[in-house]
């Protein structure tokens, strides 16, 4: 668990301090939210597969905690903000915001009421998270579709891009992998026949 919270403080620190000295800037939104998603998502379906330690690591995972986990996603507020200020196309951040707020709202229901006192998931729980899932899959393709003209879905100019400025770096560099794990987490503890609290 020492281990687990060290490797995501540095992770984050790494994170926060490439963004605030603006090193994100020289790649495009496309870039960082594609690599973002599939390193993510990628290392742990690795990790998983090739380590008995890891998967140990997984069981011992409290679902209540990795649930309420989800609530990083209140930074999607930051994203109806700067569509508001025409800094974010609409088509991206609009369903991206509603849906990140959405999710990290309703995550402390999901955690007090489809979660059992011994730990076990609820009906509904899984589904919620793979909701979870689909959403951020849904953001890393409308940030890639919207990230330059080249696809025609772009008004007045305004694309993805300032998602590789901070703060807004933040959510395809630490945020939207970290939630994409703790979902992904989540998933496989509760197909374990036990799970803590």
């Amino acid at each position: 668990m020492i281990l687990a919270r060290t490797f995501v403080a540095a992770w984050f620190l790494l994170a926060f301090t490439l963004s605030a000295t603006g090193w994100f800037r020289q790649f495009s939104a496309a870039t960082l939210f594609g690599i973002g998603a599939a390193a993510s998502a990628s290392g742990f379906a690795i990790l998983h597969w090739l380590s008995e330690t890891f998967r140990g690591f997984t069981r011992a995972r409290g679902l209540k905690r990795l649930t309420l986990a989800q609530t990083f996603r209140f930074f999607g507020i930051l994203a109806l903000i700067k569509t508001y200020q025409h800094v974010l196309p609409a088509l991206f951040a609009v369903p991206t915001g509603a849906f990140d707020v959405a999710m990290a709202a309703t995550s402390f229901v999901v955690a007090a009421r489809l979660v059992s006192p011994t730990g076990r998931p609820r009906k509904g729980f899984v589904a919620w998270h793979i909701l979870g899932l689909m959403g951020l899959g849904m953001s890393v393709v409308l940030a890639i579709l919207t990230s330059s003209t080249r696809f025609g879905l772009v008004e007045d100019g305004i694309t993805s891009q300032p998602m590789t400025w901070f703060p807004m770096s933040l959510v395809p560099t630490f945020i939207g992998p970290f939630v994409l794990v703790c979902h992904l987490l989540a998933l496989v503890v509760a197909s374990q026949p036990q799970s803590r609290t």
